[in-house]
């Protein structure tokens, strides 16, 4: 295991061209850290965001690791969470980063959702599959390993198209949405969609929304916000989805569709046309996130793991102390600490102001009970 010997805290956007050589030859050389979510363009795309901080850690002067996060206070979160799916530090594996490390070196409490660990678990912390789908080998090839698999389903998938195409006639690809507006559209069905779910709107605070858009406007050929849509052949949008894409990796972040053409399936027909584009043009990776839930496990298979937890540094807090002793009582107040938990870190890293954050607190408080102690009545 390396030492590191100094770390350096600055602005995403203040990274110096040397140090930008040295992520990107690291990623280069490191395949567990090809993720388009640590590219150093996303870091910079978040620049803006409250608390937007990355660290350097160095050995002799020379860049060895980085990890982009936000402050919270003394709270510590991968930078541009709630959103960030996976995250970890972007260092060779033998530099010994981990969470507790990054913790300590920090000098706060760090709470991550998807951590990528370049070479093993990460002790005491939850366990999340990933799934993704290898869409390698073209569109021919990708179509019969998903009938392999969930024959069923796509045959069931195929019925619901037939019935589309003969109300709305044949429907309308885009793989290449340029328009903010459709991403706009995106972001208002997802509102809607929290609103009826009773989940934290990640929307209302303004800057997560901000960040899609600046990944959407700084595209470029191989980074960026790419939107997909689907319409009917007389133009109406029924289907969006907003993912993460670098070329290599296509990773599916806010998917999306009019409730009115639920019954058709539109969301789960514009996934696999999304799937059959990426094999055409010579990617690797679909990248569905982490968890196993719905109609994920028709289309994507485990991929690994990522790691979900909270690592304290050296001066544990209140809340910090108060969720060691519900995480190890009876199986409800279990579930009501990591559904409280979970809520919580969504509304931590959105709001930054007070009056906004106790309106998200007490909505949070009430759902995790309605949730988790309703559920062992």
């Amino acid at each position: 295991m390396g030492q590191t010997s100094d770390i350096e805290i600055i602005r995403p956007d203040a990274l110096r061209p040397d140090d930008r050589a040295a992520w990107d030859a690291l990623r280069a050389t490191e395949p567990g850290l090809d993720h388009p979510y640590l590219d150093p363009r996303y870091a910079l795309a978040a620049a803006t965001i409250p608390g937007a901080a990355l660290a350097v850690f160095r050995r002799g002067g020379a860049a060895v690791g980085f990890f982009p996060f936000q402050r919270r206070g003394r709270l510590i979160q991968p930078l541009g969470a709630p959103l960030t799916d996976y995250h970890g530090v972007i260092a060779a594996a033998g530099e010994g980063l981990d969470p507790a490390t990054v913790a300590r070196r920090l000098g706060g409490v760090l709470r991550v959702g998807g951590w990528m660990s370049p070479s093993a678990a990460v002790p005491g912390f939850i366990v999340r599959t990933r799934m993704a789908t290898d869409v390698t080998g073209g569109r021919d090839a990708l179509s019969a390993r998903l009938e392999d698999r969930s024959h069923r389903f796509f045959k069931n998938m195929r019925r619901l198209r037939r019935g589309f195409e003969r109300e709305y006639g044949e429907p309308v690809f885009t793989w290449d949405e340029r328009d903010p507006a459709v991403l706009d559209w995106i972001i208002a069905h997802k509102r809607d969609q929290y609103r009826r779910s009773r989940r934290h709107d990640v929307f209302a605070c303004g800057w997560t929304a901000d960040l899609l858009h600046t990944l959407l406007e700084t595209r470029t050929a191989d980074f960026g916000l790419r939107v997909s849509s689907l319409r009917t052949a007389a133009g109406e949008l029924v289907a969006a989805e907003a993912s993460l894409d670098d070329g290599r990796t296509l990773h599916l972040w806010f998917p999306t569709y009019d409730p009115a053409f639920a019954r058709h399936g539109v969301g789960t027909l514009l996934t696999r046309l999304e799937m059959e584009q990426a094999a055409d043009l010579g990617y690797r990776l679909v990248d569905f996130g982490a968890g196993d839930e719905g109609y994920k496990t028709a289309l994507a298979e485990p991929s690994g793991a990522v790691f979900e937890g909270v690592v304290e540094g050296p001066r544990p807090d209140l809340a910090w102390r108060a969720g060691r002793l519900l995480a190890g009582g009876p199986a409800p107040l279990r579930r009501f600490e990591l559904s409280l938990s979970r809520r919580f870190d969504i509304i931590n890293a959105c709001e930054t102001r007070a009056a906004h954050w106790w309106a998200g607190a007490a909505g949070a408080a009430a759902a995790a009970a309605r949730k988790s102690l309703g559920a062992s009545a």
